[in-house]
C-alpha cells in the first residue's frame, strides 16, 4: 500500500468483524483489509478507482444490506462507487462527475427518501457537490453549492433540528467553516460562515456540551489548534473556543475515549507524527 491518504471502516463481509479500506493516492486503488476479529487483518485486496483517490466513505448505496465504498478522485474530478458483494469483494467502479479537485467525502440521506446520498468538498472551485442516490447504487447528476475558499473537510449533521441533514465544510484559505442548511428536497440554503483557526483542514461534529444540539470542531493546521463551535440548535453557532494541539493538525475525530459519557477530541498532527487527545470536562 503506497501513499495511503484516508481510511474508513465497516463490516464488508458481514462476519461481525470490522474491516478497513484505504485510498492509495499514487496507484489509483483502494485497499480492503478484512478483519479477523482478534485485532489482526488479512492481507490487502486492491480495487481500481479513479486518479489520485483521496477521501473515502462507506454506506449501503443500493439497499442490498452490503456496505459499498465511495472515493473522491482529485485528478479526475469524479467519485468512484464500488458496490459490495457481501463477501468482502467489490464490483468494478462506477464514476460520477463532481467539482474540481474533490477532497473529503461524506454520506447521508439528504432528501429523506431512504437512499444514501453523497457530498464532496471541492478544493479548487470552492463548492460542494451533492449527488442524490437512486437506491440502486447509481446517483443523479451533481448539484453544486458555493462554500468558502479551498474547502477541504466536510461533515454532515442536523444543526437546526428540523430533521434534514445539513453540511459543514472546513475552508482552508478563509479560515472559516461554511454551514449549509438542508431543505426538504435535498437542496441547501446559501452558506453561512463562521470563523475558526488558521487553515482548517479537518471537521467533525458532535454534541460536546450535552445540550442536544450538534457542535462543530475543526483542526487548524497553521496555528496548531482545534476550534470548537457550540451549536445553538437553530443552525447558528457561538464564537469559537480554541484549544492547543501539536504541530500541523490535518484531521480531527470525536469519541468518548475514557467512558465518562462526554465526547472527546483527537487530532492527527502531521508535522509531529503524533495525535493529540483532548478529554472533555464535565458539563454543568
Amino acid at each position: 500500500m503506497a501513499a495511503i491518504i484516508h481510511v474508513a471502516v465497516g463490516d464488508f463481509n458481514r462476519d461481525s468483524h470490522l474491516d478497513i479500506v484505504t485510498t492509495n493516492g499514487n496507484d489509483k486503488t483502494v485497499s480492503v483489509l478484512l478483519g479477523t476479529g482478534s485485532g489482526s487483518f488479512q492481507a490487502q485486496t486492491t480495487f481500481p478507482v479513479g486518479s489520485a483517490p483521496f477521501g473515502v466513505a462507506v454506506g449501503d448505496f443500493n439497499g442490498d444490506g452490503h456496505l459499498d465504498i465511495v472515493t473522491t478522485n482529485s485528478n479526475d474530478n469524479t467519485v468512484s462507487v464500488l458496490l459490495g458483494t457481501g463477501s468482502g469483494s467489490f464490483q468494478a467502479q462506477t464514476t460520477f462527475a463532481v467539482g474540481s479537485a474533490p477532497s473529503v467525502v461524506a454520506v447521508g440521506d439528504f432528501n429523506r427518501d431512504g437512499h444514501l446520498d453523497i457530498v464532496t468538498a471541492n478544493f479548487r472551485d470552492n463548492t460542494v457537490s451533492v449527488l442524490l442516490g437512486t437506491g440502486s447504487g447509481s446517483f443523479q447528476t451533481q448539484a453544486t453549492f458555493a462554500v468558502g475558499s479551498a474547502p477541504f473537510g466536510v461533515a454532515v449533521g442536523d444543526f437546526n433540528g428540523d430533521g434534514y441533514l445539513d453540511i459543514v465544510t472546513a475552508n482552508d484559505v478563509d479560515s472559516t467553516v461554511s454551514v449549509l442548511l438542508g431543505t426538504v428536497s435535498g437542496s441547501f440554503q446559501t452558506q453561512t460562515t463562521f470563523a475558526v483557526g488558521s487553515a482548517p483542514f479537518g471537521v467533525a461534529v458532535g454534541d460536546f456540551n450535552g445540550d442536544g444540539h450538534l457542535d462543530i470542531v475543526t483542526s487548524n493546521s497553521a496555528d496548531s489548534t482545534v476550534s470548537v463551535l457550540l451549536g445553538t440548535g437553530l443552525g447558528s453557532f457561538q464564537t469559537q473556543a480554541t484549544f492547543a494541539v501539536e504541530n500541523d493538525p490535518l484531521s480531527v475525530a470525536v469519541g468518548d475515549f475514557n467512558g465518562d459519557g462526554l465526547l472527546d477530541i483527537v487530532s492527527a498532527n502531521t508535522a509531529d507524527s503524533n495525535v493529540s487527545v483532548l478529554l472533555a470536562t464535565c458539563v454543568d
